[in-house]
């Protein structure tokens, strides 16, 4: 198989898998008839295991499993695509502005790139989460703050590499603004690269969502997260796996379906894999 048939299969496989995922957190409230964060036994007597009323079975305060999953999944994917669209914001914008100006600002731009770069990602993640007030916008913010220079980088080499094309020369010469020829000409060329890169970005930050939550820095309680319902039963492993194993696998499942949707559309662009 090409590559152009390899990366259509990836893009399928992981359009499918990542699909499945948006239907249960849209339909979540249809999908079970319990609150996430409502204890739904009568008399509490330990971790239930998987039954017809509870499919997943019920946790350590005796909440239905499957409510949690459902609703965990909105909170990772509201997650990855707020930080996405941070991370998107600030990266393509210097990106742009780097590679179309060059000069003392290209330099200036890429510096802070390669600041940012030699920080430890996880460590600065720690800190800004533990300084910042939790909230549901909060965990976007500073994974979208530590995740944006990518995009910087291949947005940069992209314009580099189309600027002084015949149609750029053409709307400079006509008296184009630089407003327009970068948003009119050189965006648009950018901006396969881009989307591939952010089906990517989307895996890293629901993984990082779930480390963050995971180590308690995630959202804040009561809202439903896959990590802290790992962090929160993973002492029951021994008597009640599901309680680790379920969350885990719908972590599993996102990041490898982003993943495969970004490494598809790599394939499909004759792009190098990074």
């Amino acid at each position: 198989m090409g590559d152009g048939g390899r990366g259509r299969g990836l893009l399928i496989a992981g359009a499918t898998l990542v699909a499945a995922i948006v239907l249960l957190a849209l339909l979540a409230p249809y999908l079970t008839p319990y609150d996430p964060d409502v204890t739904v036994v009568a008399r509490y007597t330990g971790p239930a295991p998987p039954s017809a009323a509870h499919p997943l079975g019920t946790d350590t305060l005796g909440r239905d499993v499957w409510a949690r999953i459902v609703f965990g999944a909105r909170t990772s994917l509201a997650v990855a695509v707020l930080a996405m669209l941070v991370s998107l914001g600030i990266g393509v914008t210097v990106g742009l502005v780097a590679g179309y100006f060059g000069r003392w600002l290209d330099t200036a731009c890429m510096w802070i790139v390669d600041l940012v770069l030699t920080l430890p990602t996880l460590l600065l993640l720690i800190v800004l989460a533990t300084v910042l007030p939790p909230s549901l916008l909060t965990i976007p913010l500073v994974i979208g703050l530590v995740g944006w220079t990518t995009f910087a980088r291949t947005v940069r080499g992209e314009v580099l590499s189309l600027r002084e094309r015949d149609y750029v020369l053409a709307a400079r010469a006509l008296g184009a603004s630089h407003a327009w020829i970068i948003v009119r000409h050189l965006l648009p060329g950018a901006l396969p690269s881009v989307l591939a890169l952010a089906a990517l970005g989307m895996s890293g930050a629901i993984g990082l969502d779930a480390g963050l939550s995971y180590l308690g820095l995630g959202v804040p309680l009561p809202t439903p997260s896959w990590g802290r319902m790992i962090s929160e039963t993973q002492t029951y492993f021994a008597v009640a796996p599901w309680l680790v194993v379920v969350p885990g696998v719908a972590i599993s499942a996102a990041v490898i379906g982003f993943n495969l949707i970004g490494y598809g559309l790599l394939d499909l662009l004759g792009a190098p894999r990074t």
